[in-house]
């Protein structure tokens, strides 16, 4: 079911992104007993422990195939899912980067374990890694805060893993089933709550998912995430302070996020407030011009109203640039076009 605003709102925390194996390292032959299945888990982190963003981790087998690859969530953490015991391949793949590639084995554990790996990049081409075995569902911490707190519970860890095949499944019903178990059993359990808000927006459930947010917001009250979720949700509605509120919660604990500054800047021209929209319109096009279409187009706009065609035109230029089969660039090139034609120039503020 589509949601207004897509473009916003949803990145999943990692987890959910769960790998079945058809086959793997370490595979038993028929016959032979079922094979105990573990989990990898981490956190990919800057130098001085701040989450990286935009990067991809790829776990491949012995033989170079690729067994999974995941898109690090906004606290820099990824999971993978039902592996077997043997030889594996880890590689973080950063844009405009050289990646960094490490063996990883798992050993023949008599019970299912969970690797977690604590990774810094140190530089353009190296990064280094801790390793640690724990019992299987543990989870990378996300603050220095939460490492403080208890450890994620074996109910609680193994309903989150199930939550998660669920919805890489697309079974989002059954996914939430397995997150209100989890949270059942465990009610600090930030992750949980955070993706219930996930599973409950895709569904429109607004009021469960605004709920689910703001658990996971006093639980940890400085996430960028939850904060913009329930912006989008906010915004959604017409409730345009809260949403900015939202917004801003989110830009200053992640000042580099992208989708906040778009969607705040939108939520500022919606107010009748185009200079202030203007600041992070702006921001969004430097940030991730790949994914600022929005913001491109209402900069067009905001220097047709300023009339100021030059201005505009830059700004159009830039939009078709990253952009070029846009839809709305030829009815923007004739308001400019109009614009000149009337003799209307320089900017007027």
């Amino acid at each position: 079911m589509e949601i207004r605003r897509n473009r916003f709102w949803t990145w999943a925390f990692p987890a959910f992104f769960a790998l079945v194996l058809s086959a793997g390292p370490g595979l038993p032959m028929d016959g032979q007993e079922k094979p105990i299945h573990h989990s990898v888990a981490g956190r990919v982190l800057t130098r001085d422990g701040r989450p990286s963003q935009n990067i991809s981790v790829v776990l491949s087998g012995p033989d170079g195939s690729q067994v999974g690859r995941k898109t690090v969530g906004y606290d820099g953490s990824f999971v993978f899912e039902s592996l077997v015991s043997g030889d594996y391949l880890l590689t973080i793949e950063r844009p405009d980067f050289a990646s960094v590639g490490r063996p990883l084995q798992i050993r023949n554990y008599e019970e299912p374990r969970t690797v977690v790996l604590d990774i810094r990049l140190k530089g353009n081409e190296s990064a280094s890694f801790r390793e640690v075995v724990k019992d299987y569902g543990s989870l990378p911490s996300d603050r220095k805060a939460e490492e403080k707190s208890k450890r994620v519970s074996r109910k609680a860890g193994r309903a989150y893993l199930k939550a998660s095949a669920a919805a890489a499944k697309g079974d989002r019903a059954k996914a939430i089933r397995h997150l209100r178990k989890a949270v059942q059993e465990q009610p600090e359990f930030f992750e949980a709550h955070y993706n219930l808000g996930v599973h409950y927006q895709a569904l429109e459930q607004w009021e469960k998912a605004t709920r689910a947010y703001l658990r996971a917001i006093e639980l940890h009250s400085n996430s960028a995430r939850p904060n913009f979720n329930l912006g989008v949700i906010y915004h959604n509605q017409g409730k345009l302070d809260q949403a900015i509120e939202r917004y801003r919660q989110a830009l200053k604990y992640d000042p580099s996020f992208a989708e906040a500054h778009q969607a705040l800047g939108e939520a500022r021209f919606q107010q009748g407030r185009p200079y202030a929209a203007e600041q992070h319109l702006e921001t969004a096009t430097r940030l991730a011009p790949a994914r600022a279409a929005p913001s491109f187009g209402l900069l067009v706009k905001i220097q047709l109203l300023n009339k100021d065609p030059d201005q505009a035109q830059f700004y159009l230029d830039q939009f078709l640039q990253h952009h070029p089969e846009a839809p709305v660039a030829p009815t923007l090139q004739k308001e400019i076009d109009s614009l000149l034609a009337a003799g209307q120039g320089g900017p007027h503020r």
